[in-house]
């Protein structure tokens, strides 16, 4: 007769070495722009409202005597203004996609959501737009 020899094996869930997170925010940065598919957005600028969260690298410390040191969210609204003051876009989407470029170009961040709103695009409505998701492995896939 054949014995089988059963090892039992303890499956433990893996620790992590740290449970720091560290997330960059932008919120309700306003700019004023032409934007839209429509012949009166083509005409008039309207408000155009982000609100960004940006999920660091947590082995990346501040260092209080080199701004490079952080994720500098002036340089982030600043190259968002630029955007839609260099190109006219016909959707939140196209501005958004760009966005994406622009905030990957720190490799420190991992993910990032972008919500891009136009507060004044729709009677009735607060507002109207688009929320995307993506990874730096999102991003560097497409």
């Amino acid at each position: 007769m054949k014995k089988n020899n059963f090892k039992i094996v303890e499956l433990k869930p893996r620790k992590d070495k740290s449970s720091i997170k560290r997330t960059v925010f932008i919120k309700d940065f306003i700019i004023e722009e032409i934007i839209g598919i429509h012949q009166h957005e083509k005409i008039r600028k309207q408000k155009i409202k982000f609100n960004i969260v940006l999920d660091v690298n947590q082995n990346s410390l501040p260092n209080e005597k080199d701004i490079k040191s952080i994720v500098d969210y002036e340089k982030i609204t600043n190259k968002l203004e630029n955007l839609s003051q260099t190109k006219k876009y016909n959707f939140l989407e196209s501005l958004a996609e760009d966005s994406f470029k622009e905030i990957f170009e720190d490799k420190r961040i991992n993910s990032a959501t972008i919500k891009i709103e136009k507060p004044e695009a729709i009677k009735n409505a607060k507002s109207v737009g688009v929320e995307v998701f993506k990874t730096r492995k999102d991003y560097e896939g497409s």
